[in-house]
């Protein structure tokens, strides 16, 4: 099934976009990695596919060998979020940096890493750059940690500079 929607991505010359809910699995497809086009994890999951500990890494720290580990690993965009401290981000057309998470009241962290991967989709979708994608990412995800509801409240597109055809 993987197979045909990458297939039918090509095709279609459609961006695909991957979040790994189960990195034993992805770990076993590396191959798959190369057929993204942007790849969001979490920092321990980062660590887990670069075989290499960076959990005690700083935003500034990750962004320095984000570019190298994305490159090895033939990753085109490979996003990293970091909790509270914000995401990295990089593109392989030379886009890179961190983007600062929003300081909120956190009751609830269920459901912020695809609150956050919802925005990295809609940003590039209609043609923001990746960090302000990034942004858009960040904005939803702190609007879900600061809730029991665990669910994105109802934004405009123009809330984002998102204009709709």
């Amino acid at each position: 099934m993987v197979k045909e929607t990458f297939r039918l991505a090509h095709k279609y010359n459609k961006p695909i976009f991957a979040v790994i809910s189960n990195m034993d699995i992805a770990m076993e497809r590396r191959d798959f990695f190369q057929e993204l086009d942007y790849f969001v994890c979490n920092q321990l999951e980062s660590g887990i596919l670069f075989v290499k500990d960076m959990n005690d890494y700083t935003p500034d720290q990750l962004l320095a060998e984000l570019p190298g580990l994305a490159k090895a690993a033939g990753i085109k965009n490979l996003i990293v979020t970091m909790g509270a401290q914000g995401a990295v981000y990089y593109s392989e057309d030379g886009e890179s940096g961190i983007a600062p998470a929003h300081k909120v009241n956190v009751i609830d962290t269920t459901g912020a890493g695809d609150a956050f991967f919802s925005g990295i989709t809609v940003g590039r979708t209609y043609g923001k750059t990746l960090k302000e994608s990034c942004e858009i990412g960040a904005r939803l995800s702190a609007s879900v940690i600061c809730t029991t509801e665990n669910v994105c409240p109802r934004f405009r597109p123009e809330e984002f500079g998102i204009t709709l055809n």
